[in-house]
């Protein structure tokens, strides 16, 4: 569904908006992007910065382009629908439907104002008034191909709960240890390959892939149910935008196949994960299981379908050493050595979260099941047992508004954390080492039960 507003009149237009509309608006949206972003350019006659608002105008009639020529066949409706695009002050948005307060200003075919202070920008999706909508960060990726993957993936997160398809937000930290890393390497070092190949080698990798995880996932308890939930909730959606991306750029699907290689890479594995695997999966499934997007919802779980389609693995006792076995064709030795070091280095990390954020004094916050989160899913940090480590990140709920740049300890279930004590309780904004709290009004700080801590309380605990 797309809102038309080009030719002086509102209309909706089930399914996808038709090109002669979207061109006239798209030149308004420049023009609106250049004020939001850059508004000295606009009088600039020259403005090297043309190629990020041409970017934003091309991702979006991109992305309607696909929902045209995608039809709904790919999850059996459109993911076109209200969209906001933030500029990076994190305020001031362009919509393409109209606001609930009808507070922004109509050009053409979008809308342009400042968003609520009660909403947090980040790359994700929101509920404002009675519509979900996707919310995408500016300026957009350089990359054609991630710009269109971005904001169908964002786009696939405002309609996956009335899909069915809801996912969860557990803590991986198994995928931070040692052994939980060299396995999930493995994994991923299978998948790629069978990405690339075709015949039996291909099905023969995929085989090698979800016998690793199987593997490593009867190494830690309950690994394979809460790897499941997030690769629903951000592996599918990274699917869906690789697959839309792939469709209309022409890319081949070495592509992806890439991406999950550069995985390996990444200093933490326990969330950044499912951005993964979960579209290597889906194409694997696309490739060896007619229809599992229908049978995805009863499962839960895209490995559990994968070993399904690939064949049946070996009894669970004889999973150790046929994956030993297997893992050599893909560089097991110096994986293991790379990942000695590389728990050694976390040990040492480990010692200094737990000096800041455990024996140190520490400010904590209350529980708040609405907690919003704007953050790098590739940065974070697994603590167990006592959370994920934010490096950086933004934090709202009903006590205010958090922007840490130095570290903050994020609670097992996503709903408190705690952060180094403050320099001085009574200044306002209340600041500290690498971080700024802005309290809601009622809002204050004072000691906690253990000497040198405080805790943020609401106005009923304040006095």
């Amino acid at each position: 569904m797309i809102t038309s507003h080009c030719r002086g009149k509102t209309e909706i237009h089930d399914a996808y908006a038709r090109e002669s509309l979207l061109i006239p608006c798209f030149v308004v949206l420049s023009t609106i992007v250049l004020l939001l972003i850059l508004p000295d350019a606009a009088h600039a006659s020259d403005s090297s910065s043309s190629p990020d608002i041409k970017a934003a105008t091309d991702a979006i009639a991109d992305l309607s382009r696909a929902c045209e020529h995608d039809k709904g066949a790919l999850w059996g409706s459109s993911l076109c629908g209200p969209m906001i695009l933030v500029a990076p002050d994190g305020r001031k948005a362009l919509l393409t439907h109209s606001d609930p307060e009808h507070q922004f200003e109509q050009e053409g075919s979008l809308f342009f104002g400042t968003l609520p202070e009660d909403i947090l920008a980040a790359n994700t999706s929101v509920r404002w008034g009675n519509q979900d909508w996707a919310m995408v960060m500016l300026p957009l990726p350089e990359s054609r191909f991630d710009r269109i993957k971005l904001l169908a993936h964002e786009s696939f997160h405002r309609v996956q709960m009335a899909w069915h398809l809801p996912g969860d937000d557990p803590l991986n930290d198994q995928l931070d240890t040692e052994s939980g890393r060299i396995w999930l390497r493995l994994e991923l070092r299978a998948l790629a390959r069978s990405l690339r190949s075709s015949g039996s080698a291909a099905r023969q990798n995929a085989v090698d892939a979800v016998l690793f995880r199987a593997y490593r996932d009867s190494l830690f308890a309950d690994a394979a149910r809460r790897e499941s939930a997030l690769e629903m909730r951000e592996g599918l959606a990274e699917y869906t935008g690789s697959v839309i991306a792939l469709h209309e750029t022409d890319e081949v699907v070495d592509r992806v196949a890439r991406k999950v290689e550069s995985a390996e890479d990444e200093t933490s594995l326990a969330r950044s994960f499912a951005y993964a695997t979960g579209p290597a999966l889906g194409i694997l499934l696309d490739r060896y299981s007619s229809g599992w997007r229908h049978r995805v919802v009863q499962t839960g779980s895209l490995a559990k379908l994968l070993t399904q389609a690939v064949g049946a693995l070996p009894p669970p006792e004889k999973w150790a050493n046929e994956s030993q076995q297997r893992a050599v064709a893909y560089g097991y030795q110096a994986v293991a050595t790379e990942e000695r070091e590389h728990e050694a280095r976390r040990e040492g990390q480990l010692k200094l979260f737990k000096e800041s954020f455990i024996d140190g004094p520490v400010l904590q916050f209350p529980k708040e099941p609405e907690m919003q989160r704007e953050f790098d899913p590739h940065a974070l940090l697994a603590f167990p047992p006592y959370g994920t480590v934010y490096p950086t990140g933004t934090f709202s709920a009903n006590w205010g508004k958090l922007q840490v740049e130095d570290g903050a300890l994020v609670a097992p279930d996503n709903q408190s954390l705690r952060i180094v004590v403050p320099v001085d309780v009574q200044a306002r904004p209340l600041h500290g080492p690498g971080w700024q709290l802005e309290l809601t009004p009622g809002w204050s700080v004072r000691p906690g039960s253990r000497p040198g801590d405080f805790v943020v309380v609401g106005p009923n605990e304040s006095k």
